[in-house]
């Protein structure tokens, strides 16, 4: 039987509100780019490293369109950060009113549901137990600005081309998911390997999952504009759970000399379920310090 933490389901909104932070993105064509340097994994690393958004404080309004296996909702979050210390978002839906509230700290979760007159505070437990995930701070806050997501430069990559830039990708994909016995499949004839479609020998699973049981099996794409030394395209898949992420970034716009996604796409497939986003940001701050405000009514009960 191949092994699964278990999922838990919730309300729309609080599920919108946590996957929101962790979801990738489903491909859309894109304008070319100029590809001018080498395709060499050194060369595309440093163009990586050159376009990271270095920032402290971050602010922005994002309209969301989101599909929750084929349950299509839309809302507005108000976005802030601080780097390595907090994020906070109030989401609203059309009429404006706000319905929830959430700051993820490195150790931390806070969330105030105004839907349903509940709260929680406690640690990470409470979004990776909703999300089947292991959570990791500093990806969501390289998800919502644009940065590499589980990017180590000591890991072992290869660097190709296409027609979207240079492509980054894990070396040991081709291994891992033979001795898997995993089956990659073509989403549409004018994509390739954009996400793993999950057939795979049961038997030959176990194994690999026993032999590699110390090891991370995540696998890791990069896309990488050469022109503007930009991450416009992210596939994480991690084999262990069998869950496929993508994150697209379709436009940028220049905020303080820096280059930041302004539209973008998320995708996340999971145990046969499907959740995306379609997001645009207006009003971007990286100039102000922000507060981060979080009040309990009494009458809210405590989310166990």
């Amino acid at each position: 039987m191949i092994r699964h933490r278990p999922y838990v389901s919730s309300s729309w909104m609080a599920f919108s509100l946590l996957l929101i932070l962790f979801l990738g993105s489903c491909a859309k064509k894109k304008e070319l780019t100029t590809t001018g340097g080498p395709a060499n994994v050194n060369y595309v690393m440093s163009r990586m490293e050159e376009g990271k958004v270095d920032y402290e404080w971050f602010g922005a309004r994002i309209n969301t369109d989101a599909d929750i296996d084929g349950e299509k909702r839309s809302f507005k979050t108000n976005l802030r950060m601080r780097k390595d210390s907090a994020i906070w978002m109030s989401i609203s839906p059309a009429l404006g009113i706000e319905v929830a509230r959430l700051m993820v700290t490195p150790d931390s979760i806070m969330f105030l549901d105004k839907w349903n007159d509940q709260y929680y505070i406690g640690d990470h437990s409470f979004l990776e137990d909703r999300m089947d995930i292991d959570l990791d701070f500093a990806m969501l806050q390289d998800l919502t600005i644009g940065n590499p997501m589980l990017f180590d430069a000591e890991e072992r990559f290869k660097a190709t081309k296409d027609d979207e830039g240079f492509v980054l990708t894990s070396k040991s994909k081709r291994k891992v998911r033979k001795a898997a016995g995993l089956r990659i499949t073509k989403k549409n004839v004018a994509q390739t390997e954009d996400t793993l479609i999950v057939d795979i020998d049961e038997k030959k699973y176990e194994k690999v999952l026993d032999k590699f049981e110390e090891e991370s099996l995540i696998l890791k794409r990069y896309w990488v504009d050469d022109l503007r030394a930009k991450v416009i395209r992210t596939i994480i898949t991690d084999l262990t759970d069998l869950r496929s992420m993508e994150a697209d970034y379709l436009e940028f716009e220049e905020v303080d000399g820096l280059l930041i996604p302004v539209k973008m796409n998320y995708e996340i497939i999971a145990q046969g379920k499907r959740v995306a986003f379609n997001m645009e940001y207006n009003r971007i701050r990286m100039d102000k310090v922000y507060e981060f405000p979080f009040s309990i009514p009494e009458k809210f009960k405590r989310i166990q």
